[in-house]
């Protein structure tokens, strides 16, 4: 069991973040807790607790380090962030990802500001089918009209979120698992009057979505109203036994017959 007042000790939180992103010597450690009486007496505590190892010169964090150093995070952004829906993260399943969405999202506010719509993430992130090393991360984002320069703006994102102690760290405990790494995050983004119009992949967000910034429930209330369209036609999900699924938009169209769904 963890002795709480381990963590509260001067330097240890420094030590665990530290080598979340990389192994480290003793010199580089002391870059982040210059007292080296100090540092000597947390690494033999951190080790004695199993939160880190030492293999010959250099200091590793193990799982259980990874676990602490992530909960710790999470309860300090979920204590600033208030504007992320912590209801639509209990819906993913993994911490790692949890925190790096936070960081995400942020940088995604930081670059869009009040351009930001809503930024929903879907696919097997949201199911029970991601699989860490195949599956990407899907997120649609959805911007006021006018905004431009889009996609050079998530690419500055992206370089920016990539430089984060949450991205890093994430990639460090997916390599030590024999990972290649922090997922491909595959985005797709629209303007406010586009999403609008009905978007296929809308299907697949009505029964496995997150909604992680949502501006005055824009999102939420386009949803509803394609859950109504939906029901007024008649429509029918089928889905297999493998998990695959399809639908009938409207079981009983007539050949010729087109069908639109306004959302507007």
């Amino acid at each position: 069991m963890l002795k709480l007042d381990t963590l509260s000790k001067e330097g240890t939180v420094a030590i665990l973040r530290r080598l979340s992103t990389a192994e480290a010597r003793f010199k580089e450690l002391n870059k982040v807790v210059p007292n080296t009486r100090t540092l000597t007496k947390r690494l033999k505590e951190l080790q004695t607790e199993g939160l880190i190892r030492k293999v010959e010169a250099r200091y590793t964090i193990t799982n259980e380090g990874f676990d602490i150093i992530f909960k710790i995070s999470e309860l300090e952004e979920k204590a600033k962030l208030k504007w992320i829906y912590d209801g639509e993260l209990s819906k993913i399943r993994f911490r790692w990802m949890k925190i790096s969405l936070r960081r995400l999202v942020e940088a995604f506010l930081k670059e869009f500001d009040d351009e930001l719509i809503s930024i929903i993430l879907y696919g097997s992130a949201t199911r029970d089918t991601f699989q860490l090393g195949r599956s990407d991360i899907d997120l649609l984002y959805i911007l006021e009209d006018g905004t431009t320069n889009i996609w050079q703006r998530e690419e500055n994102i992206f370089k920016n979120f990539q430089s984060t102690w949450e991205y890093k760290a994430c990639d460090h405990l997916l390599k030590t698992q024999g990972f290649y790494g922090y997922p491909e995050v595959t985005t797709l983004s629209l303007h406010k009057s586009h999403a609008k119009i009905f978007q296929p992949i809308y299907l697949d967000m009505l029964p496995h979505r997150a909604v992680l910034y949502d501006k005055q429930e824009f999102f939420h209330k386009l949803m509803k109203k394609l859950q109504e369209a939906l029901k007024t036609l008649g429509t029918i999900r089928i889905e297999h036994a493998d998990g695959t699924y399809c639908w009938f938009l409207k079981p009983n169209m007539t050949p010729g017959e087109s069908i639109e769904i306004s959302l507007g």
